[in-house]
C-alpha cells in the first residue's frame, strides 16, 4: 500500500466518489476513488471535497480511497483552538461550538428553515429577536 498526497480533479457527488490527479506518480489521473466518510449506514455524514483540493489517498496498485483533505501553508485552519468545533461553508455561513464554553453559533446566509414531527421547546434565562421581518 502507497500513501499519497494527490489534488481532487473531478467530483461524482451523486456516488460519493472522486478522481485524482496522482501529484507523486507523474500525475496521473486516478480512476474513480471511494471518500471515506465517517457513517453511512443508519446515521450518515456527507461532504464532497472541491475540485483542487489537497487529499490524501491510500492505494494499493491502481485500487484506492481518499482518506481525508488536510490543511497546509495555502488554506490554513479557520479556528486555532482545540476546544472548538467548526464547519464552514463557501458562501460564508458556518456552524462553530465551544465545549468550555458551551456555546453554539450559527451564521446563515440565507433562511433557517426547522422542520420537526415534535414539539419545539426553547428554554433559557432570556430570548432577544431582531430583525425585520415580511409578509408576501
Amino acid at each position: 500500500m502507497k500513501m499519497e498526497e494527490c489534488t481532487v480533479s473531478q467530483v461524482f457527488p451523486e456516488r460519493g466518489t472522486v478522481r485524482v490527479k496522482r501529484e507523486q506518480s507523474d500525475g496521473t489521473i486516478s480512476a474513480e476513488l471511494p471518500i471515506l466518510f465517517q457513517w453511512t449506514l443508519k446515521n450518515q455524514e456527507y461532504t464532497m471535497p472541491a475540485i483542487d483540493e489537497h487529499v490524501v489517498c491510500v492505494f494499493n496498485g491502481s485500487v484506492g480511497y481518499v482518506l481525508g483533505a488536510f490543511y497546509s501553508d495555502v488554506s490554513t485552519p479557520p479556528v486555532k483552538d482545540v476546544n472548538k468545533q467548526y464547519m464552514r461553508f463557501e458562501d460564508g455561513s458556518f456552524i462553530e461550538y465551544d465545549v468550555k464554553t458551551h456555546q453554539l453559533f450559527v451564521k446563515i446566509e440565507g433562511d433557517l428553515n426547522i422542520e420537526t414531527k415534535g414539539s419545539v421547546i426553547v428554554n433559557g434565562q432570556s430570548l432577544n429577536l431582531s430583525g425585520s421581518s415580511s409578509t408576501d
